[in-house]
């Protein structure tokens, strides 16, 4: 099995991928090329390139006319990834933007925030479900 290369570099479009690869075999329980070109509004050809990219990086296993899977270090990337995703989304509904322009921001914002800037704002969400007293305070606050 190939050993995962790390994602520092690459772009997150690789990202993408491996979070509509997740998303679907957490919905359907397989993901297929089709699948993917569907979720990700891609040509067939494109996502064959990319399987094959993300499998040489260790990040999934394919074989043709059979199917894929995550591997162990695919699968923590992608669900890093749509973790991201959910938290971001959800903070950026609790402070009132709507939400197209909430996923819009949110696709952006997944593949670029730093670490460190995700775990404090992953921790205000945190705070914000609790405290909804501080939730309403806010969002007074911000829609003016």
């Amino acid at each position: 099995m190939a050993r995962a290369v790390p994602l520092k570099n690459e772009t997150s479009r690789l990202e993408d991928y491996l979070e509509a690869i997740y998303s679907l075999f957490e919905e359907k329980g397989y993901a297929s090329t089709v699948d993917i070109s569907d979720r990700l509004q891609v040509r067939p050809p494109t996502v064959t390139s990319m399987v094959q990219k993300l499998a040489k990086k260790g990040y999934l296993i394919h074989e043709p006319y059979r199917g894929m899977r995550l591997t162990e270090s695919g699968e923590k990337l992608a669900r890093s990834v749509v973790s991201r995703h959910h938290v971001i989304s959800e903070f950026l509904g609790m402070i009132g933007v709507g939400e197209k322009v909430a996923y819009e921001d949110t696709e952006g914002i997944e593949h670029h925030i730093q670490p460190v800037t995700f775990r404090k704002i992953e921790r205000l969400v945190e705070f914000l479900r609790k405290n909804p007293d501080y939730l309403k305070a806010v969002r007074e606050y911000v829609d003016g």
